[in-house]
Formats: structure tokens, sequence, C-alpha cells
């Protein structure tokens, strides 16, 4: 059903907003696929590396719906119709669903009006996304009363997330590395901070990609840096 779906929306949507295709580094994934493990295996292979995920069910009415909805987890489930979400949603009440009819089989939209719903789904998924995220590191932080440090670690704590979906932006070493220099802390303090949060190893191997890759000097580091193998494979995902 939805066969066209992803090659319409990959050769025009840039048009149509903020969004642009690319082949690498995806802020966001969109999936049209079967209720099936492979579906599954591939969802899970993104949301684990902590990059959201749109599916779009192909043959969502399907008796293999009950199933194997439980093996699907994406950000966002996408639906061409009403009768599909409502199934979904009996199935999975706290799945997020939106509707957007798919204008190569239904008169009741248009390929502008679902390219610009289509924007408009992308953004926000990847809005909350990114806030859920930095919620979750800001949680991490309540017990750190100093301010500083807390600015410093948080922007770790995003580089390790950062890492960790193999998207790690210039910008990002380069506000680390702002921060680290224009920042006043106390480096025993900061150390221990570190070692409480279990962080030494990471923010070692850290200190020596923002020497080599951003502008980050010795005199700066709260800790020594480290050129070991972390840092080395950090260097792959630099965009």
């Amino acid at each position: 059903m939805n066969k066209y779906l992803l090659s319409t929306i990959s050769e025009s949507i840039s048009a149509f907003g903020d969004v642009e295709v690319v082949d690498t580094a995806p802020d966001l994934v969109h999936i049209c696929g079967k209720w099936s493990s492979a579906s599954a295996t591939t969802i899970k292979h993104y949301t684990n590396k902590g990059v959201p995920v749109v599916f779009t069910p192909a043959n969502g009415l399907t008796e293999q719906l009950t199933t194997l909805s439980c093996m699907l987890a994406p950000t966002v489930f996408h639906c061409c119709g009403p009768a599909e979400a409502r199934l979904i949603k009996k199935i999975s009440p706290n799945a997020p669903i939106v509707v957007i009819a798919n204008e190569n089989f239904t008169s009741t939209t248009d390929k502008t009006t679902m390219f610009r719903l289509f924007n408009e789904l992308y953004v926000k998924t990847y809005n909350e996304h990114e806030a859920h995220v930095k919620e979750v590191i800001q949680q991490k932080l309540k017990g750190v009363s100093d301010e500083a440090i807390k600015d410093i670690i948080a922007l770790l704590l995003y580089l390790q997330y950062a890492y960790k979906r193999e998207t790690i932006r210039q910008t990002l070493l380069d506000s680390l590395s702002d921060t680290l220099i224009n920042s006043d802390y106390d480096e025993g303090a900061m150390h221990k901070t570190l070692s409480d949060m279990r962080l030494l190893s990471f923010a070692a191997s850290s200190m020596a990609l923002l020497e080599e890759k951003s502008h980050l000097t010795e005199g700066f580091m709260p800790i020594a840096s480290s050129a070991d193998k972390q840092m080395k494979h950090m260097t792959k995902y630099i965009i």
C-alpha cells in the first residue's frame, strides 16, 4: 500500500519545509515496512542508538498485528487512515500515533498537504525526542550544586549520547570547548563529580577529542586527556 510513499517523500519534501533527506547520520529515520520481525529488528537498531523512528506499517489491518505489535516500538506510528490507527490504539493504548493520508491512494488530501504534515511530524518528533534526552540528562545532574560543573557535565553527557547515536556535530565539540575555557569551577569537585557519575574514562577520551578536533588546550582540561581507542572511534562520527 505504501510502496511509493518513501520515494515520494525523499524526492520532494525538502522543498516544503525544514527537512533534508540524507544518506548518513540521520536525526530521524522513517521506516515503511510490514508487521514483521525484520521491521522490529530495524526499528530497534535505530531506537537503541537513540535515533527517533517514524514507522509506517504496511498491511496494518492484517491478523499479524495482534501477535507482532508487542515487538514494534517506534517513536511514532504513522497511519494512512483512521481505521488502522484505531486498531493499533486498541492493541497498544499508549502507542503514539499520527494519521497522515497518502495522496497516492486517496482524494482526501493532496501532495502539498501531505508534505506539510510529514514535515511537521518529523520536526515535532525530533524536537520532543531532543527535549526528552536533555530532560534525562538534567535528572542525572539533580545532585550537582555547582552550576559551572553542571553545565560542563551536561554537555559531556550529551556528547556521550551523540557518540552512541554515531552523530557528533562539530558545533557540539566547539560548544563544549568554549564552556570549559570560559567556566570557573573547582577542579577537585569536578573530578569527584565525574568519578561519582562514572564519567572519568569518557571525559578523558573527550578531552583528547576536543584537543584534536576543536580548540581546547591542556590548560583548560579538568582532567588529563587520553587519546585511547574510544577517542579515535569517536572521531569517525564527527560531522
